[in-house]
């Protein structure tokens, strides 16, 4: 399947990336450590993607990501079942229309969303450990996902555990026998520790920090005002 006519199966990709973590907890994590009500205001701000694609925005309850990309292919590469009147692409199989942007040979298919990533709330756990930040967001009964965050020389890393690697950290931590197909764990605040210790939260994003002068702040500010052009 080309990439274009693929695009809004990526999106909900990504859209439901987070809902299968690769590892789970029976306890917000660490364990007796006080949560927090609030992110502290030196975290608070907008980040940039790597990509340029999306911006992270921290408030003091929230955190947030908006999407705002292109998906871009050739006029001669859509395929057979999808035609292109004016700035209307037809999906003929579904009956489904979209607008898009055609410049020259180039269909481009455009992106916008917000996905609320993080709410402090009974269900969303903040905590603060070793000079990081740990958000935990309930899974199920008894079961949460965590994610680490840091802000160091204006980069923001945000780090998931990966499928492989920290689950076998884990079980070695937790002395969880190697062949269980179990990702659930319970863990102590010393064993929580040493896993963060060992490089866990392996799986990292890494967003700069934007300010309003700054060239990433301008750069995405004309994308923005660029699109919204050619859609008026």
């Amino acid at each position: 399947m080309k990439k274009f006519v693929a695009a809004t199966i990526v999106i909900v990709v990504l859209m439901l990336d987070s809902c299968e973590p690769a590892a789970t907890f029976d306890k917000p994590q660490p364990d007796n450590v006080k949560s927090l009500t609030a992110f502290p205001e030196s975290l608070q701000g907008k980040y940039l993607a790597a990509d340029q694609g999306s911006v992270v925005t921290i408030t003091d309850k929230l955190v947030t990501r908006h999407y705002d990309f292109d998906f871009k292919e050739r006029k001669d590469s859509l395929g057979s079942s999808y035609k292109l009147v004016g700035d209307t692409l037809i999906d003929q199989e579904s009956g489904t229309k979209e607008k898009v942007l055609v410049k020259g040979d180039t269909v481009i298919q455009h992106a916008n969303w917000i996905d609320t990533l993080f709410n402090i709330s009974a269900d969303n756990v903040l905590k603060r450990f070793k000079g990081y930040y740990f958000l935990n967001n309930r899974y199920g009964d008894n079961s949460w996902e965590v994610k680490k965050i840091s802000l160091k020389r204006g980069v923001l890393t945000v780090g998931s555990i990966s499928d492989k690697d920290d689950i076998e950290k884990l079980k070695e931590i937790t002395e969880t026998t190697a062949d269980t197909t179990s990702t659930h764990f319970t863990l102590t605040r010393r064993q929580f520790k040493r896993f963060v210790r060992q490089d866990g939260f392996g799986e990292e994003e890494t967003f700069t920090r934007m300010t309003e002068n700054s060239r990433h702040t301008q750069r995405f500010s004309a994308m923005l005002a660029d699109r919204i052009k050619h859609q008026q």
